[in-house]
């Protein structure tokens, strides 16, 4: 082994393409003639209390195996650990770097408060024992708390953050770390001689080894593991080919196709990126400068607005990110209108909670969409906002309950896209909609899935349901009162009621 040892310790940023620590790394490594090792964990409790989702942990294990095959031919090794929470992940990374003789420890930012408390104090600690830390921003487009007004105030809205963040881009540019090249000093071998767990571990075995699944888990582990690679490939390659693909073949109808569940499977036209973006399997500045390209290309043959429509969702990204950063109480539960959200009623009752979650509400769009999500571990974006905003609305459950439920379950778990998504369609948020904005799903249903063709595939029990009752709230009534022997459930509140409910739930606090 080389006297001299780089570590890159890969976190949210499964890749070797485009990685800012890892380029990085490899660099400075040849620059010194020094070896490169990497090192990713594992935290079970941790992932468990931040109710990660066992589509997500299944990619990422996948992932983990293909970044292997990828380092290998690079000539660097990596060792999988397995500790429960990041306390003891920040201690056991410090071990590793004395074990291994590790002169720098590379890695990208996180930024979550859990996640910024945990690098300050590897990076004091390892400090003291003469390892020099190298931390760098990657995981947007433009980092956290860099796009700021005239006066250098963080953006509450997102329309002249989108203008700022465009300008920004305009201006100073967006370059790539390309993949490094073999180092040549091999640690491979090191690697495999060293504290490493299986790294070939599936998501059932992992599940029964460190958190003890109950029955029903069992059985949710057992679709997971057979669905979860045909619907979501791990691998560099299988990424930035889905985004080749949507790019040259999707985008083109975005702006509206985005809003249409019914296509490509009954997933929606939406690029289906937001998996490998979560992880950091795909780099969101390769997807910026390639969608940039496709545009180029397209100047004046119609899709501009497509694919600026498409781009703007990057910057919704990086604009969710910025105001986790400058708001971390967010993380802790609070809303950003917090007066607000602590003067509204909210409902804690778990019957209605449960009959929204497993798609039993009796308003076909809402259900249907959960059972999607439940059974793919994917929502299309709009129907993100419609179930949430019928759950915090119409049902006014706590928004928050909604929001855990969405990270225990989508395959794209993202804390700051999520919340902000939530707070969002619960008008407590930054740039919210006004609370008096109730989605009708209903009208949605009617615009969006005009022919039920989404709602009979998720509902299969409305197959023989005309879609023009399905998607009429009083003629669906009716249809059921006349058809009990349709095993369908009626609305117990009709949407109108339910609204007026919301509306002055909402107003009282407001006046």
């Amino acid at each position: 082994m080389s006297s001299k040892t780089n570590l890159m310790w890969f976190r949210q940023d499964l890749r070797t393409f485009d990685n800012t620590a890892f380029a990085a790394c490899c660099e400075h490594a040849r620059q010194n003639h020094a070896g490169v090792v990497a090192v990713v964990y594992l935290t079970p409790k941790q992932w468990q209390s931040h109710r990660k989702s066992l589509w997500q942990i299944d990619l990422i294990l996948r992932q983990i195996r293909t970044l292997e095959q990828s380092l290998s031919q690079l000539n660097i090794g990596i060792i999988v650990r397995v500790v429960n929470d990041f306390a003891l992940q920040a201690t056991d990374v410090l071990e590793l770097c004395q074990q291994l003789s590790i002169s720098h420890l590379f890695a990208n930012l996180e930024y979550p408060v859990n996640e910024v408390a945990r690098d300050q104090y590897i990076a004091q600690q390892a400090q003291s024992l003469g390892i020099v830390t190298q931390w760098f921003d990657d995981s947007q487009v433009i980092a956290p708390q860099r796009i700021v007004t005239d006066k250098g105030m963080p953006y509450k809205v997102f329309t002249p953050f989108y203008k700022r963040w465009l300008a920004m881009i305009e201006t100073g540019g967006l370059t790539l770390s390309p993949t490094p090249a073999a180092m040549a000093i091999n640690t491979t071998q090191l690697a495999k001689d060293g504290p490493n767990t299986n790294e070939h571990i599936t998501i059932d075995a992992f599940y029964h080894a460190y958190l003890n699944p109950t029955a029903a888990l069992d059985k949710q582990l057992n679709h997971v593991g057979k669905l979860a690679q045909l619907l979501y490939p791990a691998g560099e390659a299988a990424a930035q080919s889905r985004l080749d693909d949507f790019l040259k073949n999707h985008i083109a109808d975005y702006n509206t196709a985005r809003d249409v569940p019914a296509l490509n499977n009954n997933l929606g036209a939406t690029s289906r990126l937001s998996p490998y973006l979560a992880i950091g399997m795909l780099s969101p500045r390769l997807c910026y400068l390639k969608a940039r390209q496709r545009l180029n290309g397209q100047q004046g043959l119609g899709s501009e607005k497509d694919i600026m429509r498409w781009i703007s969702e990057l910057a919704w990204r990086d604009f969710y990110y910025d105001v986790m950063v400058n708001r971390p109480d967010i993380v802790k539960g609070k809303a950003f209108l917090t007066p607000l959200d602590e003067s509204v009623a909210w409902r804690y009752d778990l019957a209605d909670f449960e009959n929204w979650y497993q798609g039993k509400t009796g308003v076909p769009l809402v259900d249907a969409a959960m059972r999607c999500l439940g059974s793919t571990g994917f929502m299309h974006n709009r129907l993100r906002m419609v179930v949430a905003m019928y759950l915090s609305k119409n049902l006014l459950i706590d928004w928050r309950w909604g929001e855990a439920y969405f990270m225990q379950h989508l395959v794209d778990g993202d804390f700051a896209s999520n919340n902000g998504g939530w707070q969002w369609s619960a008008s407590v948020g930054t740039d919210a909609q006004p609370y008096f904005r109730v989605m009708n799903p209903f009208s949605q249903a009617a615009t969006h899935d005009p022919d039920a063709t989404y709602i009979q595939h998720w509902v299969p029990e409305l197959a023989t349901v005309p879609a023009n009752i399905i998607n009429n709230e009083q003629k669906l009534q009716t249809y059921l009162t006349q058809h009990p022997h349709i095993a369908y459930p009626k609305l117990a509140t009709p949407t109108k009621i339910s609204r007026a409910m919301a509306i002055e739930a909402f107003k009282k606090p407001v006046e």
